[in-house]
């Protein structure tokens, strides 16, 4: 909170509260972590969330196993090992190992030189690769630039995609500092989970570790200072490289008190696809269900893009109304969807002048055959959503009188467009806006999820039900919820 908040977001410092701390170290116990005999480190220690912590655990440790005061602090000062960019940052950690351990030292008189130093942990840890026993770590989360990658690129080439995330480096560092046995514990965002630009990182992941948990922390608001993410506690035991097809881990959802609540096993595939993760123990069945269906939108006969107009950028003529439009003689102009002329259940007609005060309804791009013109029947979807929400997929079909009077329309940013690729695709657009806003499939939506926005990469991974079963099961069901609950092969209740 002290720290300005333009420097925070420049060095992406989140910092973790105390009570997913706890959490996650209570975990790493239950796996089989010894506080008083291994050791540990974070390369990314901040405020010495998780150092003093363990500082804390390894005290009551070593004093189970009969250390004398002065014993604990030798031990503590060669176990325990941090460092940060921030030097400022690091002798505060410092001070507060201190403070952890004030009676010891108050009673021996010795005052430790704990290892915790200023560095870049990305290029400067390679010296302890594989010699670790524990790597708890919060990560700095950011968009990296390509003058920071560029000297970063032949360390991480096995992980590195388009412009990956900062964490996602620290993910694969936490990684090989390990030894072979040794556990990873990590809060990271959601996002790798399903993101189009960690498929190595999660390949990475399959090939050399056991993922043996993940928490998904269900109460997002209020864990993180200046955080909208979801967020996961991830513990990886590391093992010796190999070619796996695939991995299985419990999952648990997480409170943000730090409560753990078993929800079940769920498979994860090392092909660079999407993790489905159950947020729930109603989703493992579901999950389970699903991984046996290999059809997706464009076996629907569909295909997913992104409404290219971003009314902020553009600087092409823009109207209000249609008569505006033409009282200039504007004659490619063209109607504008918006987000919030998506309204689930509802067919999506464009009316010649926008409902709301100062927004622009029409475009005019200089050629009503442009690529960004949308021009086949489609189902439109808000793109950013969250779990905060009733729904994820907020969808609905766009009116044939769309394209009958105007020709087309042309999509905002936050419009996803999902528009049909045949003449005669398996399920007509109103259907389809049905069977994406059915309570299952939303459902699974949600566990290979990881971000606010709903992703053209995730979408294209969403499993659906065999389209042509769904046909078959829809003329006895009595709700689209429950042809599809019948097609995934769920009870007609699930």
């Amino acid at each position: 909170m002290l720290a300005d908040e333009n420097y925070r977001k420049r060095l992406a410092m989140y910092f973790t509260p105390a009570s997913l701390t706890e959490g996650l170290l209570n975990d790493i116990a239950e796996q089989g972590v010894d506080f008083g005999r291994q050791s540990f480190m974070d390369p990314a220690c901040g405020g010495a969330a998780f150092l003093a912590p363990i500082a804390l655990r390894m005290r009551a440790a070593l004093a189970a196993r009969g250390f004398t005061a002065l014993q604990t602090l030798k031990h503590i000062e060669k176990h325990l090992h941090g460092c940060d960019l921030d030097k400022t940052l690091c002798e505060l950690s410092k001070h507060f190992l201190c403070m952890a351990l004030h009676s010891e030292t108050q009673k021996t008189g010795y005052v430790p030189t704990f290892k915790v130093y200023p560095a870049n942990s990305l290029t400067h840890l390679t010296a302890s690769f594989g010699t670790v026993d524990v790597v708890v770590c919060n990560p700095p989360y950011r968009k990296m630039t390509p003058g920071e990658l560029e000297p970063l690129r032949d360390g991480y080439s096995d992980v590195i995609e388009a412009q990956p995330n900062l964490y996602c480096l620290f993910i694969a560092l936490c990684v090989r500092l390990l030894r072979i046995g040794g556990r990873a514990a990590l809060v990271t965002p959601t996002s790798f989970l399903s993101g189009q630009y960690f498929g190595r990182l999660r390949r990475f992941l399959i090939g050399n570790t056991d993922v043996e948990h993940i928490g998904m922390v269900s109460d997002r608001q209020g864990v993180f200072i200046d955080v909208e993410q979801e967020t996961a506690m991830t513990v990886l035991r590391r093992c010796a490289e190999a070619d796996r097809t695939q991995v299985r881990a419990n999952v648990s959802v997480v409170s943000g008190s730090g409560q753990y609540a078993s929800v079940g096993v769920c498979t994860l595939p090392n092909s660079g696809a999407v993790w489905p993760i159950p947020r729930s123990v109603e989703d493992v069945a579901l999950l389970r269900a699903a991984a046996k269906s290999r059809f997706r939108l464009s076996d629907y006969g569909y295909r997913v893009r992104i409404g290219a107009y971003v009314w902020n950028r553009d600087n092409r003529p823009k109207f209000e109304s249609l008569e505006d439009a033409r009282r200039v003689k504007a004659q490619t102009a063209m109607p504008l969807m918006w987000s919030r002329d998506i309204v689930p259940g509802s067919i999506v007609r464009l009316e010649d002048t926008s409902v709301f005060d100062g927004e622009h309804r029409f475009v005019d791009l200089g050629d009503k055959a442009h690529s960004s013109v949308v021009k086949l029947p489609c189902v439109v979807m808000q793109r950013v959503t969250s779990n905060d929400q009733p729904r994820r997929l907020v969808a609905a079909a766009v009116s044939p009188g769309v394209f009958d009077t105007y020709g087309g329309f042309v999509g905002e940013n936050h419009v996803v467009i999902i528009e049909a690729i045949s003449s005669k695709p398996s399920l007509p657009p109103t259907k389809l806006a049905k069977l994406l806003s059915a309570h299952a499939v939303d459902r699974y939506f949600r566990c290979i999820s990881g971000a606010t926005n709903v992703s053209a990469f995730e979408l294209n991974h969403l499993v659906l039900p065999d389209p042509q079963l769904l046909r078959e099961v829809a003329s006895d069901a009595g709700s689209m919820d429950e042809a599809v609950s019948l097609a995934y092969g769920l009870s007609s209740e699930g």
